[in-house]
């Protein structure tokens, strides 16, 4: 197994792949923890209190098996067959005000409440690394990026009661959610390695819109990065 990161460990560094907490094991969540676990992240916690049914096979990334089970069941198994070095701490429960969150905290749950909760206890932690809040329709993404220096949350937060319901059947599709996924591990890396980032992005089917306030350049110089 000496080689298994071969292909990036000059690029990542594996001693930064320590311990995150991911609240949501759904559409999007799904695809992030299994990209985690190939990453190298040693340790997830990951909260979600829903089981697998009929209608999430096509809109998460959890095999078919796992149906009737908790989707954090069915995440430990998997992403254990991906990887199995990584180590799944799994709670079947809402994650709730008090309850720990590591230093690096993913954010997929469906609603934005939970969403503010985990924000505001994070951003007490004076160790506090990253918060990547990843939010998706069926047809669109948004990512926000928060660390302890560079903090915009708040500018894209809307309560759920005030976000339009879409049909059920508008919700999610998996290219979205892997799309989400994707990036937000992406903007991990980005703030890891101390590279330029985007805190703010949104994207859909058509041209991905970022704004130019919220690019965050790293504290420290860094040569030959591409803007």
């Amino acid at each position: 197994m000496a080689d298994r990161y071969l292909r990036n460990k000059d690029l990542i560094d594996q001693k930064k792949l320590d311990k995150i907490t991911v609240i949501g094991a759904g559409g999007i969540g799904s695809a992030l923890l299994q990209s985690a676990s190939i990453m190298g992240f040693k340790e997830i916690i990951v909260w979600d209190p829903d089981k697998l049914e009929e209608h999430n096979l096509s809109t998460t990334s959890w095999p078919e098996k796992y149906l009737n089970q908790p989707k954090v069941y069915a995440a430990s198994k998997t992403c254990k067959e991906l990887n199995s070095k990584s180590k799944l701490k799994i709670h079947s429960a809402f994650w709730g005000t008090g309850m720990p969150l590591e230093n690096k905290v993913f954010l997929t749950p469906d609603n934005m409440e939970c969403r503010l909760a985990v924000y505001n206890q994070w951003k007490q932690n004076p160790d506090r690394e990253f918060l990547i809040d990843m939010r998706m329709g069926a047809l669109g993404y948004e990512i926000i990026t928060v660390t302890r220096e560079s903090d915009y949350f708040m500018d894209s937060y809307v309560p759920s009661n005030k976000i339009a319901d879409d049909p059920c059947t508008a919700k999610h599709t998996i290219f979205c959610g892997n799309l989400a996924a994707s990036f937000g591990l992406s903007q991990a890396f980005n703030v890891l390695q101390n590279r330029l980032y985007y805190a703010y992005i949104w994207g859909s089917l058509g041209p991905v819109s970022l704004r130019r306030e919220h690019l965050v350049k790293p504290s420290e110089k860094i040569e030959n990065i591409a803007v």
